[in-house]
This record gives structure tokens, C-alpha cells and sequence, in this order.
């Protein structure tokens, strides 16, 4: 409001007062005077006089009051807010007081200099030519700007400038500013503050993320609410995902063989039922095989947190998934030669009860044969007797070696021996005749080439893996009840090897078995039949004793054991 325009218009309103009452005065005199009516005039203008007379000292009560707040918000304005006045050019004409606190220069060094005086020297041009071409224009321009001050240092002002109109035309711009330096300032600390955090926060999860991909753990975390799944990179790697893959908790599930999702699925079951009755998570700790994307085989261990909502529901699950595949194998071979060490104990005590009874029965024998040549037997009969007596002998003998092999095994006590790998083959199947005769299945040696090449090695327990593997082969074949059953041993070698294969026609071993076939006390038949350690051990016999390899494959519609093992070097 223009308080002084008010005040004028008031006064002229009082003096106009004044000369209705006088008159009125006058008519009275002239045309009333000494009547009833001239007294009821006379009063009733001194009642206007005296209304009039007190609504000027009250407006000029008002009027005084209302130049006080004028003068105390114009004081207020001028504390607070830079003003400043420029001619067409830009020239400097007028600047409050505001202005020179926040700059540092007087009124004097301002007036009659561009503005230029206070513009940043880093300040982009676009910004002064959006400026110009609006306010030439006849708009308002408003922009937060850095200035820079007398002393140097910059400051910050919120800016409008709006041009001087006088008669629709422009004889100049008028600028009005806030001094925000502060904020800006606090700003800047803010948003440096918040950028150190989360430089902070980003090299706090490089190392937590290079911690976890050291030790081969993986992170992940299921949030069953949004149906957002998580896996930490290093470990979308280690199971073989590609990284805009494994984003679906059914992704990862996918890794899980088909005949062990059951227990998966059981055991997590197990820990939604166990849902707080205090607390709002569960702890859970389960064991579980994948298969990676790769194809890699591995044991996961999952340790994590389960976590409810008020109603107890399901909400979140997150964790760690670690690979405990080396863990497991290791612990899985301290145990097999633990049990190994106790079948090896319990083979002494065994060859400790039978040696008495095998004595026995060689003893026997040369009773028998010691009284044949008193008795009055013809040459035939006592031939065939001391032939039986023969190869009575040969089999207790072996029985007495075979317990001594099996003794040697689970101990340092094996004696190297020149020997011929054809002899062993030889050997083996004299031993399996009987049995492979009984069940009329065929057997035939394929030999490769010239294959005397001379070992200087553990005859007895390369005889002792043939054996098996002739053994194996003959069980399958009766168990499947095979037609014109068949076993092929072939015999070959290379420039570095020798090779001995086993190959029957029983169809082969399962796909999802093969795998497992040499794992200790693992075995397709039935308990009473089988223990599971035959191959196992027969296969370590290989790597250990000769730095070979026993392998088996399903070729031609059987299983093919390979017996690779390094030629002598020559001398």
C-alpha cells in the first residue's frame, strides 16, 4: 500500500469537511436564525465538527503508525535484500546498502560500473545471454548466480531482474537478490559428504565383495515380497552365470538335481515351519549337490537367515552359499581310510584264523599223500589223486596270498617284482576260469602289437585289479541274465603306455551312476554280495602303486574298464 498517497487523500477529505460545515453555518444565519430549527442545525453541526475533529486525530494517529512500519519495513527490506538499478547498458545507478555489505565495495566504487565488476570469471555466457534477451524483452529473469566479491572470495545470490517500464518503454533494470551462500554452501558440504560416503560405501563393498569371491563363498539374498533375487557377481561366475543371467530364485534352484530337489525342498520347508514365536528370523544351516552351468559338480553348504513378518509370514531370505565340495571329499577320505584301516585289521584277524586251518589242510594233504604210496593203488588212480592233491594245494596257496595281498594294501609291506603285464592277465583269468566255465560266459584276449615290454612293480596287486574287474563283469552279466554272455580283455600299448581293457556285453552302467562307480563303498549290489571298496580301491591301487589311471566308459553295449599305466623307461 502507498501510505502517503493514503494520508494525502484523507487530509483533502477533513478540508472538505470543513467547508461543507461553514456553510452550513452560513445558510443557518442567513435563513434560521431564532428558530427551532436554526437550534437543531447549530447542534447537529457541532456534532459533525466534533466526529470530525476526533476522526482526524485518530487518522493522524493511524497515518503516524503506518509511517512508523513503513519506515521499519523498509529497514527490514534494506537488511535483507540486495537491491540494485542499472541503465539500459548495464551501468550501475543504484545500490541499497545490502549490496555493499555483500560485496564488499561502497556505493561509490559501484556506481557508474558495469556489473561485470562482480561476475564470475568461470560463469558460462549462455547463462548472461538468457539474461539480456529476456529482460530486453520485458520478462522477468531469475537465476542463482556466483558472484565474486571485493576481497575475492565468492558468494551466492538468488536473482530476479525485471525491467524499468516508464510509459511502456524501458529506461532501465531493476534487480533484487538474496544472499544464499550459506545454503549453497551447506550444500556443497552435504553433497561432499554424501559422495565421500558412498565412495566410502563402494570401497567397503569392493573389499566385502573381494572377500567373498576370495574365499569362493557366494552372497545372495531373496526378497519374497518384491520377488527380487540376488547373487553376488564373483558367484554368478563361480556357478557359471552369466551375469544378466541367475536373476530368479528358480534360476539357482534349476542347479539342483532333479532326485535332490525333494530334500531341498524338504529341509527349507523345515525352517518357514519353524517360524518365531520372539524373534523374527531363523537360522539355517542345510547341505545340498548342483551341478553348475558349466557342469561342474559341487556341494553347497547354505548358511543364512529366514526372516517373518508381524502375521509370520515369509518375507526374505539371505545368506551365504559356500563350496564345501573339497571339505566333503576330504572328510569323506579320512573315513574310507578309516574304514579301510579297520578292514585291514579285521583282514589280519581273519588271515590269523585261517592260516591254522590251511596248514591243516596242507598237512592233510601230504598225510594223504604219504599213505597213497604205502596203499595199493594203480598208477592211474594214484596219478589223478596226487593231480586233485595238486591243485588243492595251488588254491590254498593262493587263498594264503590273496589274505597276505589284501593285508599289504592298507600297509607299507609290498615287494616291487620284475613281471610281464600279459602273465598277470594270464594269471587273473586261471583264477575266474571256474567260475566264468560254470556260467558259460566267453572269454578272449585282444592283444595289440608286441606287448613284452618288462615291469619292474606290485605284481600281485595289479593281479588283484584284474581280477575284480573280471569279477564285476562276471556278476553283472549272471545278474542281468545276459544271452551268450561275453567278456573281452584286450592288451595293447603306445609310446608312453600300456593298456589292458576289460569289455562285457551287459549293457552298460547307468549314466547317473557312472560318475560314482569309483567312490568308496559305493556299490549297485546288493549288501550281502558287495562291500563298494573293490573298484575304489582297485583304482587307487592304479594312481598309487603304478602313477596310473582306471577309467570306465559304456561302448558297444557294455562298460569298458581302462587300465593305463606308464611304460619303464629305458635304461
Amino acid at each position: 500500500m502507498n501510505f502517503k498517497k493514503y494520508a494525502l487523500n484523507t487530509r483533502s477529505r477533513i478540508k472538505a469537511t470543513h467547508f461543507l460545515v461553514v456553510f452550513l453555518l452560513l445558510i443557518n444565519i442567513v435563513f434560521f436564525t431564532q428558530t427551532a430549527l436554526s437550534a437543531i442545525v447549530q447542534l447537529a453541526l457541532v456534532i459533525v465538527l466534533i466526529m470530525h475533529s476526533k476522526d482526524e486525530k485518530t487518522l493522524k494517529e493511524e497515518f503516524e503508525s503506518l509511517e512508523k512500519r513503513l519506515r521499519e519495513d523498509s529497514a527490514i527490506f534494506d537488511r535483507n535484500i540486495i537491491v540494485s538499478e542499472t541503465d539500459l547498458n548495464g551501468i550501475i545507478t543504484y545500490v541499497n546498502q545490502k549490496f555493499c555489505d555483500v560485496s564488499g565495495y561502497s556505493k561509490e566504487e559501484l556506481i557508474g560500473k558495469s556489473h561485470r565488476v562482480l561476475r564470475d570469471p568461470e560463469a558460462s555466457d549462455d547463462t548472461f545471454k538468457q539474461l539480456w534477451l529476456s529482460i530486453t524483452a520485458g520478462n522477468t529473469f531469475h537465476a542463482v548466480l556466483k558472484n565474486i566479491g571485493k576481497s575475492g572470495a565468492a558468494y551466492w545470490v538468488d536473482s530476479s531482474i525485471s525491467p524499468i517500464m516508464v510509459n511502456s518503454k524501458i529506461i532501465g533494470y531493476k534487480s533484487i537478490r538474496f544472499d544464499i551462500t550459506a545454503q549453497v554452501l551447506t550444500k556443497k558440504a552435504l553433497e561432499l559428504n554424501i559422495n565421500e560416503t558412498v565412495g566410502l560405501l563402494k570401497e567397503q563393498s569392493s573389499r566385502f565383495e573381494f572377500a567373498i569371491n576370495s574365499s569362493r563363498d557366494g552372497f545372495w539374498d531373496y526378497d519374497l515380497s518384491k520377488k527380487e533375487f540376488y547373487l553376488s557377481s564373483g558367484w554368478k561366475s563361480r556357478l557359471g552365470f552369466k551375469q544378466n543371467e541367475g536373476q530368479t530364485y528358480l534360476e539357482y534352484l534349476s542347479l539342483i538335481p532333479d532326485e535332490y530337489r525333494f530334500e531341498h525342498d524338504r529341509a527349507m520347508h523345515e525352517v518357514i515351519e519353524e517360524r518365531p514365536n520372539e524373534f523374527d528370523f531363523v537360522h539355517f544351516r542345510i547341505k545340498y549337490p548342483i551341478v553348475t552351468k558349466d557342469g561342474e559338480k559341487m556341494l553347497i553348504e547354505d548358511v543364512g537367515d529366514a526372516f517373518f513378518d508381524e502375521q509370520r509370514e515369509l518375507t526374505r531370505i539371505t545368506g551365504f552359499h559356500r563350496d564345501v565340495t573339497e571339505q566333503a571329499r576330504q572328510a569323506k577320505m579320512i573315513e574310507s581310510q578309516n574304514r579301510i584301516a579297520a578292514m585291514g585289521e579285521m583282514i589280519g584277524n581273519i588271515a590269523h584264523q585261517w592260516r591254522q586251518p590251511i596248514g591243516a589242510i596242507n598237512n592233510a594233504l601230504n598225510d594223504l599223500e604219504f599213505d597213497i604210496e604205502l596203499e595199493d593203488l594203480t598208477h592211474v588212480e594214484a596219478a589223478k589223486f596226487l593231480q586233485t592233491s595238486s591243485k588243492i594245494k595251488e588254491y590254498t596257496a593262493h587263498l594264503s596270498k590273496t589274505i597276505d595281498d589284501f593285508r599289504k594294501i592298507s600297509s607299507d609291506e609290498k615287494v616291487k617284482s620284475n613281471f610281464l603285464v600279459a602273465n598277470v592277465i594270464d594269471d587273473a583269468y586261471k583264477i575266474v576260469a571256474t567260475e566264468y566255465g560254470k556260467h558259460k560266459i566267453d572269454f578272449s584276449l585282444s592283444s595289440v602289437g608286441e606287448c613284452t615290454c618288462e615291469f619292474m612293480g606290485y605284481e600281485r596287486e595289479l593281479l588283484q585289479v584284474v581280477i575284480n574287474i573280471l569279477n564285476n563283469a562276471k556278476d553283472v552279466l549272471i545278474e542281468k541274465e545276459i544271452k551268450n554272455p561275453s567278456v573281452i580283455v584286450g592288451l595293447s600299448r603306445d609310446d608312453k603306455h600300456v593298456h589292458v581293457s576289460v569289455h562285457d556285453n551287459a549293457g552298460g552302467i547307468p549314466d547317473s551312476i557312472v560318475e560314482k562307480i569309483f567312490d568308496p563303498y559305493f556299490t549297485t549290489k546288493h549288501e550281502s554280495v558287495g562291500t563298494g571298496i573293490g573298484l575304489y580301491m582297485s583304482k587307487k591301487i592304479i594312481m598309487d602303486d603304478f602313477q596310473g589311471n582306471l577309467s570306465v566308459e559304456n561302448v558297444d553295449g557294455g562298460a569298458k574298464f581302462l587300465i593305463s599305466i606308464p611304460r619303464p623307461k629305458k635304461v
